[in-house]
């Protein structure tokens, strides 16, 4: 308890630790309840942040950018729906490369594989075999997309053309971080007065966030250090861990293509490259059929927060991102098959932690939403909390089970349904003492995420495509295993004296995604290896 109230305390004293002399830090002018978002801007490098708070003085010119991409963004994917599915998969990977969309488009036709390939030098190599295939068969296709993006793109100019030129360089240099855009245009009102805060104390504002900056770095190695230490501590919460994390690739249609690439031939604790993670373009989106904000396409292991490394080693890479932790939350089976691994997650919630960690927004999301079906202080009381949660895992899948009745009878409430079933669930059945509540409707969370700054070199990934199939507990696991054969396997590569090639493999046909889901967060690399994985 000491230890939380220590570590608490230090992060809620920051602006105390910047050394105003009588509370006179700006940004304690700015709501409690955005502490977050002042994070991810604080944790942006300091040219970004410098652009960030440039647009902030000018949020006509947002609110007009995002009207330009609403619209820009409809047009793209009425265009880009009518294509084959891989042919879409292809357009979107390619418009993540605007530059090269722009010279191939100036040929009068297509060009032929040997003027690609040679034109394709100066680009990745994950877009080679994409910008070909299209080139040769959608040339007409990629061409009407590319007058589509000129076009928004002219119209941004005109706009900007009567500011300053400083503040054209902010606004362009945005343009290529969108998620920094977004952190922007869905905090209208916190953008206003993070504009006129910067317009009267610009050096201040400045200095103080260059001082989050450091203190939301050092506590998110911390928070990781302490996530790491209880998983190695708790082999049933890491043993279920892996096993969502199993279920979490099936439902999203897990394709080892993202996996493919040679298996590291020695047993380095840590093999980095510098590697630009390019975003799709502000102007037309993320994919449609994502079924959470997601600028950057990101590997799946990245929203795990963990990969197999050589020897069948686990790497942490970062917190799960919000985008597994949602998942993990807003399934109630999930409840029943992993109580130790959401017991975890609640423990790190209320433990001694604060900056930026992904479960946050989750947690506090769901935590609201469930005053009503849990009794009180269920999440905070860590007595017999595993079993709880089994249980309110059982609960909700037997109460959507009954439920499922004929059309011509109503289905009771779950407060209905708890109360006449109540001495099957003695931890639940305090709750009908409390007020009953209107049912809770979770947030939709964003991407308000800066880029990682570092990735295993022969982990990284060529395009995913996503299936959203819903799938219950066994079925999923089953999937991972049969649908795949073996390759979450590949993922733990043995170590090997030579180099072994990773077989492709044509990814599942996807669907359109039918419920919204938090996104990823950002994640730094791993400075020690974790101990083997336990079976």
């Amino acid at each position: 308890m000491k230890k939380q109230i220590i570590s608490i305390g230090v992060f809620l004293g920051f602006f105390g630790m910047l050394g105003f002399a009588q509370n006179t830090s700006v940004l304690s002018n700015l709501p409690e309840d955005e502490q977050s978002t002042i994070e991810a801007i604080a944790l942006y490098p300091q040219q970004e942040r410098a652009a960030l708070l440039e647009a902030s003085l000018h949020p006509e010119i947002l609110v007009r950018m995002e009207n330009i991409r609403k619209n820009t963004e409809e047009q793209f994917k009425e265009k880009v729906k009518t294509l084959p599915e891989d042919a879409q998969r292809k357009i979107y990977n390619l418009s993540r490369y605007p530059q090269l969309m722009e010279v191939l488009c100036q040929a009068d036709g297509r060009r032929s594989k040997k003027e690609m390939q040679e034109l394709l030098q100066a680009y990745p190599e994950e877009i080679h075999e994409d910008a070909i295939d299209i080139n040769q068969g959608y040339f007409d296709e990629i061409k009407s997309i590319q007058e589509l993006y000129t076009q928004a793109d002219d119209v941004f100019q005109a706009m900007l053309s009567s500011y300053p030129q400083h503040v054209q360089d902010a606004f362009y240099a945005l343009l290529k971080l969108p998620a920094v855009v977004s952190i922007l245009t869905d905090n209208m009102s916190l953008t206003v007065l993070l504009g006129d805060i910067y317009s009267k104390h610009p050096d201040q504002l400045t200095r103080e966030l260059d001082s989050l900056n450091v203190v939301v770095a050092e506590q998110q190695a911390r928070d990781l250090q302490e996530w790491k230490q209880h998983l190695e501590d708790n082999p049933e919460a890491m043993s279920e861990y892996e096993q969502a994390a199993k279920e979490f690739a099936a439902d999203q249609g897990y394709d080892d293509e993202v996996y493919s690439g040679e298996a590291p031939a020695v047993n380095p604790p840590q093999v980095y490259v510098d590697y630009v993670w390019q975003p799709y373009p502000y102007w037309f989106g993320w994919p449609y059929w994502y079924s959470y904000p997601c600028w950057y396409p990101y590997p799946y292991w990245y929203h795990w927060g963990y990969y197999y490394g050589p020897g069948d080693v686990v790497f942490f890479v970062g917190f799960p991102s919000s985008f597994f932790i949602g998942w993990t939350f807003y399934d109630d089976h999930h409840f029943y098959h992993y109580p130790h691994f959401t017991d975890q997650v609640i423990s790190h919630y209320y433990g001694p932690r604060h900056s930026g960690a992904a479960v946050q927004p989750v947690l506090r999301s769901f935590e609201e939403g469930r005053k009503s079906a849990v009794p009180a202080d269920w999440f905070k009381d860590p007595e017999n909390r595993v079993e709880r949660i089994r249980e309110y895992g059982k609960f909700k899948m037997d109460y959507d089970e009954a439920v499922r009745v004929p059309a011509n009878q109503t289905p009771p409430t779950e407060r209905e349904f708890l109360k006449t079933n109540a001495d099957k669930y003695p931890t639940l059945k305090p709750i009908l003492k409390q007020p009953d509540q209107k049912e809770y409707q979770p947030k939709k969370l964003r991407e308000y995420d800066p880029l990682p700054d570092g990735l295993p070199e022969k982990y990284i990934p060529k395009e995913k495509v996503i299936d959203r199939e819903k799938t219950s507990h066994p079925e999923a696991v089953e999937r991972a295993k049969e649908s795949h054969e073996n390759t979450w396997d590949r993922l733990r590569p043995a170590p090997q004296q030579q180099p072994q090639k990773v077989p492709q493999r044509t990814a599942p046909a996807r669907q359109p995604p039918q419920k919204q889901a938090p996104p990823p967060r950002q994640t730094a690399p791993p400075k020690q290896s974790a101990p083997p994985r336990k079976n």
